[in-house]
């Protein structure tokens, strides 16, 4: 042994501080059980609070704002042009994460789980060492992996080049380019697009596939891209990115699309086209932990990994990619590890898309419930029937509810539109409640709102609203 090195013993080590992480530590800790997390930043809160979700939605309220205030136009209520201070939203996006960073530290230390920085390897499958932090080496019980996964790189890879940008990167606004290139139709790519947009960027989008977020159904979608195409400079379908270079104004991008490649010159190209698993450094053979071939570790319904002391949870398990799944993966992990019968089985996992209007959904969508055989039929109502949505003049959304026709068990609920993050909490909850539309329908929800229109919708398929269902 090195002088200076020593051997720590845990119950529990969590590899990774991200919302699988710690929700895995502080559900042990509560359950008695000594926990240790690594984390190569020695602080809680991983790529979603610090370069992920949290500022992504921060920046997204502050861009629909900026739309509000433009919208605000209709009613004869006028602004002025909204003066961009990037200063002032860095300094309020920095107090945003450091609040919710102190107060993740806090449970922390009165949970008396121990957070140590830096990477970890396994060395076997009872031990790891740890590089570049403040410890040597742990031996532990049982292990819990969450080192969530990193951006994909484009095709011939990242350029050596401050103009080019993943998502963490476009976060910190260290400037607005008057011209800039997104790379990318999921999630990631349009929130950040209609961000940039809305603080003034010229944005073009483009995708190699037929559609934006190809996960979703497309009659959800069809509202967004309407807005999208007005809001953006170009949106790009069935456009793969062949070449990327760096020319003296920008970094110049080859578009090949159905008729001929075209080249355009950008201050800023931003990538988001997928993430790979944070794997590879882990020595997981040496701890006898099997991934698939796309590197993600393969685990069963308790998240046991195939070895059973060591087990997986958040984006290092594979889609959906979401911190809400990582944060319950989290909890039933540590009630494992506890020598509970928890299993990780959930009926809905709900998907949004924070962009303006907002897309959402969860349960079976009416695509896979085609694609997997399963009998369905759907009910599909227009926001120009809400009498809140008409007032608020956001009559760009749709609610859609996916159900079984012989039973009207409750598949799968869809919302695009304003508020819709919010709402699907309600779709969530009947799927994994396992309710019929009837359910939904003798449910009084408040008049006027948009959330109504869910009861609306199971109304129509018990042929008690004012049509029958399509």
């Amino acid at each position: 042994m090195v002088v200076g090195e020593f051997t720590q013993e845990t119950d529990l080590v969590v590899i990774g501080g991200g919302p699988g992480g710690y929700s895995a530590a502080f559900r042990a800790a509560e359950l008695g059980i000594e926990t240790i997390i690594v984390d190569t930043k020695g602080a809680l809160g991983g790529v979603c609070l610090h370069h992920g979700c949290i500022p992504s939605k921060t920046m997204l309220s502050i861009s629909e704002t900026v739309r509000l205030a433009e919208r605000a136009a209709k009613f004869g209520v006028h602004f002025d042009k909204p003066r961009v201070d990037l200063g002032k939203i860095r300094q309020w996006m920095s107090q945003t994460i450091d609040t919710l960073a102190s107060g993740l530290g806090n449970i922390a230390k009165k949970r008396g789980v121990e957070i140590l920085k830096g990477k970890a390897r396994f060395e076997d499958q009872r031990q790891l060492s740890i590089h570049n932090g403040s410890g040597s080496r742990i031996r532990f019980k049982r292990a819990v992996i969450a080192t969530g996964a990193s951006p994909l790189p484009p095709a011939g890879g990242w350029l050596d080049s401050p103009r080019m940008m993943d998502a963490a990167a476009a976060l910190e606004f260290n400037e607005i380019p008057a011209t800039l290139l997104v790379i990318g139709g999921g999630y990631i790519a349009l929130e950040l697009a209609s961000v940039y947009a809305a603080l003034g960027s010229t944005v073009t989008l483009a995708t190699q596939f037929d559609r934006l977020l190809p996960e979703a159904d497309p009659d959800l979608v069809r509202p967004l891209a309407k807005c999208l195409g007005e809001l953006l400079e170009n949106v790009r379908l069935n456009a793969p990115i062949t070449d990327l270079r760096e020319v003296d104004t920008g970094i110049e991008a080859t578009i090949q699309s159905a008729e001929a490649p075209s080249s355009a010159v950008f201050e800023r190209v931003l990538v988001a086209i997928g993430h790979r698993p944070n794997t590879a450094s882990l020595d997981l053979a040496k701890a006898r932990v099997e991934v698939d071939d796309a590197g993600y570790v393969r685990i069963n319904d308790q998240l046991r990994s195939s070895n059973a002391r060591i087990l997986a949870v958040g984006d290092v398990t594979g889609e959906p990619l979401l911190a809400d799944k990582a944060i319950h993966q989290g909890r039933v992990a540590a009630e494992v590890v506890a020598g509970w019968g928890s299993v990780f089985d959930p009926r809905a996992v709900p998907f949004v898309v924070f962009t303006d209007p907002q897309v959402a959904w969860c349960g079976l969508t009416e695509t896979q419930a085609a694609e997997q055989g399963i009998a369905h039929k759907t009910v599909r109502i227009p926001w120009g029937a809400s009498g809140r949505a008409v007032s608020l003049g956001r009559c760009d959304g749709m609610t859609k509810l996916v159900y079984d026709p012989a039973t009207k068990l409750v598949l799968g609920i869809g919302i695009v539109g304003a508020g819709a993050a919010e709402m699907i909490a309600h779709g969530v909850l009947a799927v994994e409640m396992g309710a019929v539309t009837a359910d939904l329908a003798l449910s009084i929800h408040p008049h006027p709102t948009m959330s109504e229109l869910i009861s609306e919708a199971a109304a129509q398929v018990e042929a008690t609203g004012p049509t029958e269902p399509s």
